[in-house]
């Protein structure tokens, strides 16, 4: 008996979808949106994060400038003064001249430094306010003022008392209007220096740059510095190539005397100029007198003989010579060409002192020349064909020198 297979029960049975799988698909779709809204929200959060922050330092910046500006502000009539004085106890002359307003006593000139004005005597010890008055935007205000022992300036006393008039300036901004010195004029120093590279004030070394110059007069001019209420003492840097000509007084600015004060700086070489040179000399004489040739380039040569070994034509006839070292001198002829010439020695027989003197030339006072009032003279020995030769040359010693006080150029010619 046959039996009869199904073909569609060998077929598999492909089952239904169910409803839980469209509903992971549904999730995994959605799930995007929720991140890209996450991001969203932590964007703005951010944002607004960043937009208080701000706001928070513009209002600490703001409050921070507006208390500085406050401490800062002369905002009593008598503020101006009392920094004023303080400026003279405490030798900070910047900051005193720094109390002038714009309109008022400022001269434009530069402040000498603290370090020079600290080293000033004659400047006040202590000070006391004593009145203040006002009238609307302007005041006068009064303080009594006292010096160091043995430092009162002539014409001067132990706490005499002083009146500075004061203004209120009105200026733009919150909590900027001032009170300032009225009328007050500030002291200058002005110095003349031929051009030297630095003065002292006080003993502070200032360095006197060509573009700092309120007048050029060639290399020197006029340099102008303002001044506070003090002694000031003008000099030249020590160790350097030159001294005053002349002492210079001390300038003496009083507490009430806002008038310029010149000094005119003359010159004239130092000790360390004068060995400086006479050591230029001394090495170029040494260097000629250690050469093997009668004519040596920039140096005394012979009277007979040329460079090269060439006969001078004009040679004297007054050199000697000696067969050997014991025979008598017999007078040399003229010298001829191809004559041999050896064991030629130089030996410096006397120079003349050292005198520096202002080249007339140039008019600078910062060019110098020896003077020559005398010669120099140095003998010369050698073989001229077997004989030995003697020669006793006169030679000059020109020296140029040119210095700024701190560098010298010296050249030194024996020819």
């Amino acid at each position: 008996m046959s039996s009869h297979r199904n073909t569609t029960d060998s077929q598999p049975v492909q089952p239904e979808p169910h409803e839980p799988d469209v509903g992971r698909r549904h999730k995994w779709d959605v799930l995007p949106k929720l991140v890209a809204l996450g991001d969203r929200d932590r964007t703005q959060k951010v944002r607004r994060s960043l937009w208080t922050w701000l706001v928070v330092v513009v209002i600490a910046v703001s409050v921070i400038g507006l208390s500085v500006n406050w401490m800062l502000v002369e905002r009593k009539p008598q503020d101006p003064v009392e920094s004023w004085l303080q400026s003279m106890v405490d030798g900070s002359s910047r900051q005193g001249l720094a109390t002038f307003s714009t309109g008022f006593g400022y001269s434009g000139a530069s402040a000498l430094p603290n370090r020079a004005y600290r080293a000033a005597e004659g400047r006040i010890d202590r000070w006391e306010i004593t009145d203040v008055q006002t009238n609307g935007d302007s005041g006068a205000v009064s303080a009594k003022v006292w010096w160091a022992d043995g430092e009162v300036p002539e014409g001067h006393s132990q706490g005499e008392e002083h009146t500075w008039s004061v203004l209120k300036e009105h200026r733009t901004g919150p909590f900027n209007d001032s009170w300032v010195l009225q009328d007050h004029e500030s002291a200058t120093l002005s110095v003349i220096s031929p051009g030297t590279s630095a003065i002292t004030i006080n003993g502070v070394n200032q360095r006197l740059s060509a573009r700092d110059r309120a007048a050029a007069d060639g290399s020197g001019g006029l340099w102008t510095w303002e001044a506070m209420p003090g002694q000031f003492v003008v000099d030249l840097p020590q160790n350097g190539d030159y001294i005053l000509k002349t002492p210079l007084d001390p300038v003496t600015v009083q507490l009430d005397d806002p008038s310029s004060h010149e000094v005119t700086i003359e010159l004239e070489p130092s000790p360390n100029l004068w060995e400086e040179v006479d050591q230029a000399i001394a090495e170029k004489i040494d260097d000629c007198m250690s050469q093997n040739s009668v004519a040596p380039s920039d140096c005394p040569s012979s009277q007979r003989w040329a460079d090269g070994n060439v006969p001078n034509a004009q040679a004297p006839e007054s050199p000697m010579a000696t067969p050997t070292t014991t025979a008598s001198p017999t007078p040399l002829e003229a010298p001829a060409l191809g004559s041999s010439i050896e064991n030629v020695e130089w030996e410096l027989v006397s120079r003349p002192s050292l005198w520096l003197v202002p080249d007339e030339d140039t008019g600078s006072q910062l060019d110098w020349k020896a003077s020559e009032h005398s010669a120099a003279q140095a003998r010369l020995t050698y073989l001229e064909d077997g004989r030995r030769v003697e020669e006793t040359i006169n030679f000059p010693v020109h020296v140029n020198v040119t210095s700024d006080g701190s560098s010298a150029e010296i050249t030194v010619n024996l020819d």
